[in-house]
């Protein structure tokens, strides 16, 4: 054997032997269970070894599958399984014999069997003993029960266990229990005590009997279905010790194809590079872990637990070309695949991995601040200036969008010009301009004898955009009364007035004084008629308002993207930019944009003459898109109460202390003030035992009139655990620029990437 076969097969023994959960959340955001230790092993990472054989004879069909392959528990113990789906039948094959079938349907035929079988709690999978038995000695201080590291030579790991129950229910319990102390990938195990009766698995449809059952599609291109989940590859039915087993066996790159649009969907976050960043995580996930339950007859399972797999049908175009351009590439640190902890949204900034898991002492789960990198924000500034005209609203950008469409002259910009009386003639010459950069016909309008005055200036826009149909079929008498103020009603020189303010206050572009009245009978000031004239552009649409994405570009030059098209634009000498925070929109002197930033525009004679860029009051984190950011959620001292009893009775709560905080801002030590007692919380238990969405958080109290707090107001940031990669904060970066590996060593500090085994 050469040095080169001899380090290849000694790194694959590593990465079989590192077994560990991954914890990556998405719509149950979760944790991990303890690290295995760090051991150097050779780069490249090699292809892993065939999945784990089942103890009991079946046909080994892996050898019909493209390798590397994995074995996937799709449905675990349940009552009973049904798999079929297939047009042209299915072969059954059952030891040596081989029938075929439609459908079948398979139950555990000896449910006594597990008399003898006790049921205990797996809370870690880890290489190194002395980690083992740390983690072993936190669980058995928490939970006063025995737990023991246990040497498993298939997986070549220590698996820390815990309790013995005759009862699935209560080793459950336990299970819950150990989840809150951080070991969040704790699951219920079986053991069969001497003499115990072997399970076996029965086909209703025949009666026959058998350890396992295996069943692959006649035809190689049909699928089969696990009950209703068409599935790649094959299936095994087995027996266990409370129910049947359904093992879906398929090609790697098949599986992470069913896993990926479950962890980050391509339809509400569709960025290749993040779903790329995704698929390396996910993928390095399965091989860290390949043959963690390999007593139970398969490698990892399909929930959340693990990673969600959900088989061929949530399989996606955008999230197959991810998984195909990163083909057999994983994450390592020291040569050692890594931990790859990922959450749904970090809140701006991840924690450091010990923090919220007191085993996760890996150097690459470090916190780091969720934004794109500085080098890929592009600046604009603005050319001209805009008068500042005190309180009235957005009239800066009504100004800059009248002159960008060529409605009004230079003059505006002069803020004393704005602030006197409207002449006629301007009235009328910018209205019937404002109409051609609209590109609309207009109506007949009626001028009346002073279109200075506001009532008849109302009457003159409201007829001239055609909007007297809209009052005269969609208003009624009612509405006119309600959206007027009934001292103005002696200022309206006709009902015909009054009807044309109520379509223009009905249509968002006429707002009443913040007295409530609309004066009719006053005289209209310039900076009125443009707020008007304006707001009636944005309403119906300009054909040179374009809305697209900031698509980068510097000094002067700057691109665009609307659906797959990017237009290259240079930046007019008259530029005006503007801020809309959250529909609020502001001067500004310049913007810094990122990639993927909603814009309007205005092109005068080709050139960038008008901005608007949509942006966040949430600042510029990169997970700022998703809808858990900012959060509130309101708990009263007995709710609290009830929520941590597992981790004890505290009597009447009485008061939250936060006593400790991490890098990022999250509560990772919190102290509940009781009656009885105080009990002190860190790092997840916080989370578990309060309820809420994260640990990044702040706390306000409401007050009883005994001076007893009424309740807790938590206001926070994020959903999950906030370690690792930040799912969404990986969509924000990729939206501004960012490639796959960015995201990845952006969020793993010290990695590198490297490839496991050549693209299949």
């Amino acid at each position: 054997m050469n040095v080169r076969r001899f380090l290849f097969l000694s790194g694959l023994a590593a990465a079989l032997a590192s077994g560990c959960h991954s914890g990556a959340p998405k719509a149950k955001p979760r944790g991990p269970t303890p690290p295995a230790a760090a051991r150097p092993s050779p780069s490249p990472v090699p292809s892993p070894a065939p999945s784990a054989r089942p103890a009991v004879p079946t046909p080994d069909l892996s050898r019909s599958l493209v390798a590397p392959t994995i074995r996937i528990g799709f449905n675990v113990d349940v009552a009973r399984v049904s798999i079929g789906g297939a047009d042209s039948g299915m072969r059954v094959l059952v030891g040596q014999r081989s029938s075929t079938a439609q459908r079948l349907t398979f139950e555990l035929a000896n449910p006594a069997a597990g008399a003898a079988v006790k049921f205990r709690v797996q809370a870690a999978s880890l290489t190194d003993l002395a980690t083992a038995q740390q983690a072993a000695r936190k669980i058995a201080d928490a939970t006063g029960l025995g737990v023991e590291p246990v040497w498993n030579e298939a997986t070549r790991t220590y698996q820390v266990k815990a309790g013995s129950f005759p009862a699935r229910e209560d080793a459950a319990a336990l299970s819950r229990q150990i989840d809150a102390l951080g070991f969040s990938g704790a699951f219920v195990t079986t053991e069969n005590e001497a003499g115990a009766a072997a399970g076996l698995v029965r086909v209703i449809e025949t009666g026959e009997l058998a350890p396992a059952v295996v069943l692959q599609t006649v035809n190689p291109e049909e699928k089969l279905a696990i009950g209703t989940s068409p599935v790649r590859g094959y299936v095994e039915v087995r027996a266990g010790s409370g129910g049947v087993t359904a093992v879906n066996v398929l090609n790697l790159e098949d599986y992470l194809r069913g896993v990926v649009p479950n962890e980050l969907s391509p339809g509400q976050f569709p960025q290749i590079e993040a779903l790329k960043a995704q698929a390396v995580a996910a993928r390095t996930y399965a091989l860290r872990n390949m043959g963690q339950y390999k007593e139970r007859g398969y490698d990892i399972c399909a929930t959340p637990a693990c990673q969600v797999y959900r088989g061929f049908s949530t399989e996606h175009p955008l999230t197959d070309q991810a998984i195909a351009e990163t083909a057999g590439i994983v994450a390592q640190y020291r040569g050692e695949l890594i931990n790859a902890l990922y959450t749904s949204t970090c809140g701006g900034h991840t924690e450091d991995g010990f923090n919220m898991f007191p085993t996760q002492t890996q150097a690459y789960l470090k916190g780091v601040e969720c934004v794109a990198e500085r080098d890929r924000l592009a600046v604009i500034r603005s050319n001209g200036k805009i008068a500042q005209l005190g309180p009235e609203p957005g009239i800066n950008r009504d100004v800059a969008l009248l002159m960008a469409l060529d409605v009004i002259g230079g003059a505006a910009e002069s803020a004393v010009w704005l602030t006197e009386a409207l002449r006629p003639e301007e009235a009328e010459a910018w209205t019937q301009r404002l109409l051609r950069s609209l590109g609309r016909k207009g109506c007949e309008a009626k001028k009346g004898s002073d279109l200075g005055r506001r009532g008849a200036f109302f009457v003159y826009v409201s007829g001239a955009l055609c909007w007297n149909e809209r009052a005269d079929r969609l208003l009624s008498e009612r509405d006119v009364e309600f959206l007027r103020q009934s001292e103005d009603q002696k200022d309206f020189a006709s009902p015909e007035e009054a009807r044309a303010a109520a379509i223009l206050i009905q249509e968002e572009v006429l707002t009443p004084s913040a007295s409530g009245s609309l004066a009719p009978g006053g005289r209209i000031l310039r900076s009125t008629a443009i707020g008007i004239l304006a707001r009636s552009a944005l309403r119906m649409g300009p054909p040179s308002l374009d809305r697209a994405e900031f698509a980068g570009g510097s000094e002067g030059e700057f691109r665009f993207r609307t659906n797959d098209t990017i237009q290259a634009v240079r930046v007019s000498d008259r530029l005006r930019l503007f801020r809309d925070l959250s529909g609020t929109p502001v001067a500004a002197s310049e913007l810094a944009l990122t990639q993927g930033d909603k814009v309007r525009y205005i092109l005068t004679d080709g050139r960038l003459a008008f901005l608007v860029a949509e942006q966040s009051r949430m600042g510029p984190s990169a997970d700022r898109s998703s809808r858990l950011y900012r959060w509130e959620e309101r708990l009263t001292p007995a709710q609290i109460a009830k929520s941590m009893e597992r981790y004890g009775k505290a009597g009447r709560v009485l008061d939250l202390q936060v006593r400790r905080t991490g890098v990022s801002g999250r509560v990772i030590e919190l102290a509940v003030q009781g009656t009885e007692r105080e009990i002190v919380l860190k790092g997840l238990e916080v989370r578990f035992a309060l309820g809420v969405r994260e640990n990044l958080f702040v706390i306000d109290r409401e007050l009883a009139k005994d001076g007893s707090v009424r309740q807790f107001v938590f206001t926070g940031k994020g959903w999950g655990h906030g370690v690792g990669l930040c799912q969404v904060g990986a969509f924000g970066m990729a939206q501004a620029g960012a490639t796959y590996e960015d995201i990845l060593k952006h969020y793993y500090s010290g990695i590198d990437l490297v490839r496991a085994a050549p693209p299949i």
